[in-house]
């Protein structure tokens, strides 16, 4: 299948980007609407999958934060609509997300809070879990910082 990934903004992308996460995460996973929309959309760098025909079937969001007066990437609702799932979508996805941050700023570290039903996914990704698991909408996740 070809597709491409693009970065775009909440402003420009926003219909798609909306359908994709309401159908992963509110409709398949059960997310109320209270924890799937924040303030964060606006300013984040999303980055949105296009299939040939221009159809939507995945995306993420990229934010920049500070943390411990270090700015970190904190890579946040990545979905992959379900039937193209199990194609390197969603791994593709990640290493196009991972390959942006390192050329902005190669030194930043880069995390995840990562459903723990995905973690292995994101290991594979070179992602390592730190700390305790915790509930966010309901669902396990578990903090997720990628080895350099």
């Amino acid at each position: 299948m070809t597709y491409t990934i693009l970065p775009t903004n909440w402003q420009t992308h926003q219909q798609q980007l909306r359908e994709i996460r309401e159908l992963v995460f509110m409709q398949e996973q059960g997310v109320s609407a209270a924890d799937e929309w924040d303030d964060k959309d606006e300013t984040a760098v999303h980055f949105l999958v296009l299939t040939k025909a221009g159809h939507a079937i995945a995306c993420a969001r990229l934010l920049t934060e500070t943390n411990s007066g270090e700015r970190v990437f904190h890579i946040g609702r990545v979905a992959v609509l379900k039937e193209y799932r199990q194609q390197a979508i969603g791994r593709n996805l990640m290493l196009a997300i991972i390959s942006h941050c390192k050329v902005l700023h190669p030194d930043d570290k880069i995390y995840l809070h990562a459903q723990t039903s995905r973690q292995r996914f994101y290991e594979h990704l070179e992602f390592a879990a730190q700390g305790s698991i915790f509930m966010d909408a309901g669902i396990p996740h578990i903090e997720m910082w990628l080895v350099h």
